[in-house]
């Protein structure tokens, strides 16, 4: 697992893979500009709450709330990150460090809509644990860690495998290996909550389960 994590942090910095970097971030930075800004827009379109101040007090938390809705939008938009970049990320990681292989990629709308859904699952599985989170913060955190981490490595994951093996083959596969995957998938989600991070989280996500994916898939067809 370590040795897929780190191939797939070299890709960020890797010339190779430049243009597909450059558009990732900058669709990550639209992507979490566009939710913040829905955020802002929200919080100016609220009544007056009984007494002037408690809207005055809003406007000071402005920040923290919206510092706040970037940790709570970021697995979400690394799971619809996986519909739209993890075919090209993966044909160029194939081409270069699996040559021969031999991918059927799926249609992008059918990834979009595994991606939209998958999102939506997220974000309700984050506001369905948002109580948690704030009456009891060191519990709530590691519920949706751990939650998002098993929804984002199983998607990603999935995914990869969806490119050369059909969904049967591709989930046993996933469970053989359900530790490594969860694992990857909270390092995801980990990545996706933290600001300036969350930016480059969906594009390590994605490098680093085509490569474990790969690395299952020849230790599953070395045993006897």
């Amino acid at each position: 697992m370590f040795a897929s994590m780190a191939r797939a942090a070299r890709l960020i910095f890797d010339p190779a893979f430049a243009g597909i970097v450059v558009k990732a971030l900058l669709l990550t930075i639209l992507l979490f500009a566009g939710a913040l800004a829905l955020s802002e827009y929200a919080l100016s379109l609220l009544p007056v709450l009984g007494n002037p101040m408690v809207n005055r007090a809003l406007e000071w938390l402005a920040p923290v709330l919206i510092l706040f809705a970037g940790v709570v939008l970021g697995p979400p938009v690394a799971a619809l990150f996986a519909s739209l970049f993890l075919d090209q990320i993966a044909a160029r990681i194939e081409a270069r460090d699996y040559p021969g292989t031999v991918a059927h990629p799926a249609s992008f709308l059918a990834t979009l809509r595994a991606g939209l859904k998958l999102a939506a699952l997220v974000l309700g599985v984050n506001l369905v644990l948002l109580p948690v989170d704030i009456g009891l913060p060191v519990l709530g955190e590691l519920l949706s860690v751990a939650a998002n981490g098993w929804l984002l490595g199983r998607e990603y994951f999935e995914l990869s495998a969806l490119r050369h093996c059909d969904p049967g083959d591709a989930d046993i596969l996933r469970r053989k290996n359900s530790g490594a995957v969860w694992a990857g998938g909270t390092l995801i989600a980990l990545a996706s909550m933290v600001p300036l991070l969350n930016l480059v989280a969906p594009l390590f996500g994605t490098a680093f389960m085509v490569h474990l994916f790969h690395r299952a898939l020849s230790r599953n067809r070395n045993k006897p």
